[in-house]
């Protein structure tokens, strides 16, 4: 399967669900959507995407050369598997 089977809006609702009440989530930090499956394969319940994490995959230093859209474009990459 290429692509996620879910609908984002049953994601959101599992994710608002899951902190309301209140459970410790683990997220690491996923730089590509290979490395969100291997998070999702371990277990984990989630994955964060940051500048900081994006820099490193592209091998720029962390002082803000990433912009939003290119983080959100990245974001977008991974919840699509």
């Amino acid at each position: 399967m290429l692509y996620a089977t879910t609908p984002a809006a049953e994601k959101r609702r599992i994710l608002r669900e899951r902190l309301a009440a209140g459970e410790l989530l683990r997220f690491p930090g996923a730089f590509n959507p290979l490395s969100a499956r291997l998070i999702e394969r371990k277990g984990f319940d989630g994955v964060y995407i940051s500048g900081a994490v994006l820099s490193a995959d592209l091998g720029l230093p962390d002082i803000g050369l990433t912009t939003l859209t290119e983080v959100a474009g990245r974001g977008q990459q991974i919840a699509r598997m």
